[in-house]
């Protein structure tokens, strides 16, 4: 079993509702985003850069809409945000 000696680690990997919704910023959603498509793509590294794959999915993503973004993160996520939860 892995002990956590860290508390800020600990408060950050329990990851509780309060504490996502609190933290969410434009670039949370885009970070998380990219992250859940990049795990998910269906490209061969071998073949394809992974730089220039990541580079393309991030660029994507940064110039969505914040409306965009959140039903995004919402279908990734089971929540149910919207523009108005989101930090300056």
């Amino acid at each position: 079993m892995l002990k956590i000696e860290s508390p800020l680690l600990k408060n950050f990997l329990l990851d509780t509702q309060s504490n996502r919704m609190s933290l969410l910023t434009r670039d949370a959603l885009i970070k998380s985003i990219v992250s859940f498509e990049m795990v998910n793509a269906d490209v061969n590294y071998a073949e394809t850069e992974y730089n220039k794959h990541l580079k393309s999915v991030y660029h994507k993503w940064e110039h969505e809409s914040s409306d965009a973004l959140c039903v995004k993160y919402n279908q990734i996520n089971s929540t149910s945000i919207d523009v108005d939860c989101l930090s300056p």
